[in-house]
């Protein structure tokens, strides 16, 4: 598979991520002529993101306009691996696009797995894949609490469908009393997979149940299928979590933007 094709997966599998949360009755998915946002309905509370912002190509007026409107919905945005050097500038708002830097711990980086790049692992006995509704709301609760502050943004009854449906496959490992404790996910939209939602109660981390639930979500999807699985790692200690298990890196960080054999620092305050 080519650097373009990886690229392109990674991109595919974040707008489908940030589209997964608008798949809910208290959610609505809003398509507009070169982007799309997802934002909860009245008072009932949800995530707000724009991704599939497609500006490349357009003229620079063009290109500006829709900027400033992107802009003032005040939501966190996702620009692609592939956003031209033009839609970066104008979004920034500077003459020239800061010069690379070396990545630090901080730092988000974009990684990816190939079948014929898995590792063998070790049966994971103790990790089981969410079926039930209730099964669907001990996950959540998990993932919530760690990953969001309890904030619901994934809602333990409204996203249950996704489950159903098979476009989020959910996993977790539950402690002796049945709690869940650590757990992760596969984002599903055909051969294309993205590893997501990977959360452990600080109390129950380095024991290794981070690694055994993202290992059994990688090989239940290459199993079915799965032409690639990618991963938006948030910082370095999840990069060597994922690296632990196979996952390559592409580029360096999340911030790099590859053109041929040119890397670009983009330096955007984006919230993802």
């Amino acid at each position: 598979m080519t650097k373009a094709e990886i690229s392109r997966y990674i991109d595919r599998g974040a707008d489908f991520y940030i589209d997964l949360f608008g798949r809910a009755e208290h959610m609505e998915r809003v398509k507009r002529r070169y982007y799309s946002f997802v934002r909860p309905k009245g008072d009932v509370f949800g995530i707000t993101f724009i991704y599939d912002v497609n500006l490349n190509g357009l003229p620079r007026e063009k290109i500006q306009e829709q900027v400033a409107e992107i802009r003032a919905l005040n939501m966190p945005v996702w620009l692609a691996l592939n956003t031209s050097e033009e839609v970066l500038l104008a979004y920034s708002g500077k003459e020239k696009l800061d010069p690379p830097r070396e990545p630090t711990m901080d730092d988000e980086a974009y990684m990816f797995m190939l079948p014929e790049g898995k590792p063998e692992y070790p049966g994971e006995t103790q990790v089981m894949e969410v079926h039930t509704q209730e099964e669907f709301a001990q996950w959540a609760g998990l993932v919530n609490r760690v990953l969001s502050q309890g904030r619901e943004d994934i809602h333990p009854q409204y996203h249950y469908p996704l489950c159903q449906d098979g476009l989020l496959r959910c996993y977790m490992v539950l402690d002796e009393d049945g709690k869940a404790v650590s757990a992760a996910s596969a984002a599903v939209d055909r051969e294309s997979v993205t590893l997501e939602f990977v959360a452990t109660l600080p109390e129950y981390r380095r024991q290794g149940l981070a690694q055994r639930v993202c290992r059994r979500v990688v090989d239940d999807v290459f199993d079915s299928g799965a032409a690639i699985v990618t991963v938006r790692a948030i910082d370095g200690i999840a990069a060597a979590l994922y690296e632990s298990i196979g996952f390559r890196r592409y580029g360096l960080t999340a911030q790099e933007v590859m053109y041929e054999d040119q890397a670009y620092w983009r330096g955007l305050p984006f919230d993802r």
